[in-house]
């Protein structure tokens, strides 16, 4: 990661306010459209809270990166420079961090078997047919790969980084990512991940990588998952 990281002008009560304003939305746009939803199918009302998530964290970081420090997206690891090398890190690495959470997951079903899906599993499971994954994977393989870089490797890594050190920051920056899945059983593959996205962006200093790598990760789970139940 560039040297411009150890000075970042955002600190950790910035990223928290951020991080709030991910939960609010998230669950403000979950009990709206529980009351007055009007039976809005499930695929539509995660559109709907995955866009107000989306929208919190990209104008959270608007606010504290662009417009009270001036920087451009730059700043957040987002960069032309290095972008063909950044891609072609990501792809592998995804696919290493999709076999690393499968083989981690799986271990630990073997102590505690038939875990609860995931909601966003459930959602690709409900797919009947090809076009019902479009939603699915634009949330999964586009919408939070992005959103979810640019905060968590992009603006928490670096600031736990300025302050408390590189490993901290990793593992810090992890725990917090794997955490806000609230998916207990889930919290290491998904952290271990985590460290893995934040370490590609660290050894690349392009935020572009880890993008790629979450969206493949993502990518292949959602084709897997989908074909394995046809198959079934």
């Amino acid at each position: 990661m560039p040297e411009e990281d150890n000075r970042i002008p955002w600190g950790l009560r910035d990223t928290l306010l951020v991080l709030l304003g991910l939960l609010i939305a998230g669950y403000g746009a979950g009990l709206f459209i529980h009351f007055f939803g009007l039976g809005l199918p499930a695929t539509y009302r995660y559109l709907l809270v995955g866009l107000a998530q989306a929208a919190a964290i990209l104008g959270g970081l608007h606010y504290f990166v662009r417009w009270k420090s001036g920087l451009g997206l730059a700043a957040l690891g987002l960069q032309k420079e290095g972008a063909g090398q950044a891609l072609a890190a990501g792809l592998p690495g995804g696919l290493g961090l999709f076999f690393l959470v499968m083989v981690v997951g799986t271990f630990i079903q073997a102590f505690f078997p038939n875990p609860t899906p995931q909601p966003f599993a459930d959602l690709v499971t409900q797919a009947r047919r090809p076009a019902d994954l479009l939603i699915p994977l634009f949330l999964g393989s586009f919408l939070a790969p992005l959103t979810e870089e640019l905060y968590f490797r992009g603006f928490l890594f670096p600031a736990l980084k300025a302050r408390y050190g590189f490993a901290a920051g990793l593992v810090g920056s992890s725990a917090i990512f794997g955490l806000l899945h609230l998916d207990l059983m889930r919290f290491l593959p998904l952290a271990l991940g985590g460290i893995g996205l934040a370490y590609l962006y660290e050894r690349t200093g392009n935020i572009l990588a880890s993008i790629t790598a979450h969206a493949t990760w993502n990518t292949i789970m959602i084709i897997l998952l989908y074909y394995a139940l046809q198959w079934a």
